[in-house]
């Protein structure tokens, strides 16, 4: 079991800095790192995704998996409908909070950005008092992963190309 954790803020430049502390909180636990991710909109409403990445080899943290998996999160900003078969409906489907997944798509305002990840080892309480004493004023959002939606969820991000893993993202926001 982990935790999702994402906090928003109203700027770029506010989610990186959150982005850094939490690295740097994850190693100074000495704890296995995790993927850390920035997602932004842009004032025109395009997603760019951002994932941590490990200095020595280039490769994101984590294999990327787990950025990647926050990032689509902010694509498809419908709620999800029953019969749907969209983006939102799938991560719904696999178990993810749908309130969650309502309340973190619809903060993402135009011009801001959010630090989100998976907590497993380094525990919730530590990423959210990290957050909380941050500067600029991050909404933060999580829900508890359950052994049947990680596996859900990790089932959704092998149908991911390997290729999307290891680069920056660009995304158009429907």
């Amino acid at each position: 079991m982990s935790d999702l954790i994402i906090s928003v803020f109203r700027s770029e430049a506010a989610a990186f800095a959150a982005g850094e502390q939490l690295a740097a909180l994850q190693q100074a636990a000495g704890t296995e790192p995790e993927d850390i991710v920035v997602v932004s909109r842009s004032a025109a409403g395009r997603i760019t995704v951002n994932q941590s990445i490990d200095l020595a080899s280039g490769a994101p943290l984590g294999g990327g998996g787990w950025g990647v998996m926050i990032g689509l999160m902010f694509l498809d900003g419908r709620k999800p409908k029953p019969e749907s078969q969209g983006l939102a409906a799938q991560l719904v489907a696999a178990g993810l909070d749908r309130t969650f997944l309502d309340d973190v798509v619809q903060s993402l305002k135009k011009g801001g950005a959010a630090v989100g990840m998976r907590v497993r080892l380094l525990g919730k309480e530590r990423v959210m008092a990290k957050l909380d004493s941050l500067q600029g004023s991050p909404r933060t959002y999580w829900t508890r992963l359950d052994a049947r939606t990680e596996e859900a969820l990790t089932d959704i991000m092998g149908q991911i190309p390997q290729a999307a893993l290891s680069r920056p993202h660009d995304l158009p926001a429907d």
